[in-house]
């Protein structure tokens, strides 16, 4: 039985992801495909437009066979950590044979020459980032200086270029998280191999709408639109048009876009600024002690908070009022959530230890691929859970505690949906798993 594996945000899941699967299938032989998916906060800071149980089955209808959850700790972290976190979960399934992920050029030459100096030249690489960082680079800047001077047998337009791709600089960090993953585990032959799958159509941060092959981020700004009736405010709601429900069949399969219509008929659609209310009671909850021991905060972020907090009017407003040259959005971002969600540094700590990720959470699967669950129970190396009710007699200590933590920002994700339409939503507990 061979295994694939992909790890993904799907926000939402449209043509391009269904490409992917299907091509991972072809090129792997694939019998199953495994999808390691945030919840329902992602690695850039944001909430998912669409709630985790919406996204898992909009993934099982485009090819996947099981969807698990990786937890909110490792799914709104920065890129080395999200990456660590979905190889190990794929990983502890026991049952994975290749990874599969995408990217804009996949240049092995290259990618294993940057990932060689990022694994054995670390303190070199720290030390150019800093230094160029301390002349006034954003940290992407920075790093792409650093990597230029480090790998002199390769043009500096090539490697600014491959870095200057998000989907590049995930695939650096899956490919340091696989060689990581099976050092550790080459005595339990518990050893995967990578395949890049190159993308196609528009590039991660196009807005071109309209195109079989359109970005996440221009689907997204399709669905959220300002909402006439918020003023000032930034939230954004769905505004249905003919033409546009025409659009939107054309950039997602057929199920992605039924779902999501419903969704956004129902007004629940979510976008960051949803969040504002929560996330400024929060700030202001935590003021006086301030805000430094949050991951991805640090002491000048939360100084520029105190600051700057009492000119708030919205999350993504907040965020931008914050950013700075050395500091980006999506930094930022970052650790607003982090606070929103209470995950501090110390959290961070167990992020790249091999036993970090503690258990496997079963959001969805098809009926057909019910052997590939009973190939994980017998082959995992975590506990596999079906039912949150269970949890509670399988799962102890920090295991349990990670597992409530992911419960607890699930009702937040809940609450503030069921408030936006006045209706309360089913939580956790009463969710079943999603079954095609």
């Amino acid at each position: 039985m061979k295994t694939a594996g992909i790890i993904a945000e799907y926000n939402p899941f449209h043509n391009g992801h269904q490409y992917q699967i299907e091509t991972v299938r072809h090129l792997t032989g694939a019998d199953f495909v495994i999808v390691a998916m945030s919840g329902d906060f992602l690695q850039r800071g944001v909430p998912a437009i669409a709630d985790k149980y919406t996204r898992t089955r909009m993934a099982l209808l485009g090819g996947a066979d099981l969807v698990l959850e990786l937890p909110a700790v490792w799914a709104t972290a920065s890129a080395e950590y999200f990456a660590a976190g979905g190889v190990q979960l794929l990983g502890k399934t026991g049952v994975v044979d290749t990874l599969c992920y995408g990217c804009e050029t996949p240049e092995k030459e290259l990618m294993q020459a940057i990932v060689e100096v990022l694994s054995k030249n670390a303190s070199d690489y720290q030390m150019l980032v800093s230094y160029n960082m301390k002349q006034g680079n954003p940290f992407p800047v920075a790093r792409s200086h650093a990597l230029c001077s480090l790998l002199p047998s390769f043009s500096s337009d090539a490697v600014s270029s491959f870095l200057a791709s998000p989907n590049n600089i995930l695939a650096l960090e899956y490919e340091k998280a696989i060689a990581r993953w099976n050092s550790i585990n080459s005595v339990h032959d518990r050893t995967f191999s990578s395949m890049p799958v190159q993308r196609i159509g528009e590039g991660y941060h196009s807005t071109k709408t309209g195109v079989t092959y359109a970005s996440a981020t221009a689907i997204r700004n399709a669905l959220l639109v300002p909402s006439e009736n918020d003023g000032n405010h930034n939230h954004s709601m769905f505004i249905s048009t003919g033409s546009f429900d025409f659009e939107l069949s054309q950039m997602l399969p057929d199920t992605s876009a039924s779902l999501l219509a419903t969704l956004a008929q129902q007004n629940l659609l979510l976008d960051t600024d949803a969040f504002s209310q929560a996330l400024y009671t929060r700030l202001w909850a935590l003021y006086d002690g301030g805000y430094a021991d949050f991951a991805d905060c640090g002491k000048d972020l939360s100084h520029r908070i105190v600051q700057q907090l009492e000119h708030f009017l919205s999350f993504s407003q907040f965020a931008d009022l914050l950013k700075s040259k050395n500091t980006t959005y999506t930094r930022i971002c970052r650790a607003l959530l982090h606070i929103l969600l209470n995950i501090r540094q110390d959290d961070y700590a167990a992020l790249w230890q091999p036993d970090g990720i503690p258990y496997l959470r079963v959001l969805g699967f098809r009926r057909d691929s019910s052997v590939l669950l009973s190939s994980i129970k017998k082959e995992a190396s975590v506990p596999l859970i079906t039912k949150v009710a269970d949890a509670s007699s399988i799962l102890h200590g920090i295991a349990y505690k990670r597992f409530l933590h992911d419960v607890a920002c699930a009702d937040l994700y809940r609450t503030t949906s069921s408030m936006q339409i006045q209706t309360e939503l089913p939580n956790e507990y009463r969710q079943p798993i999603v079954l095609v």
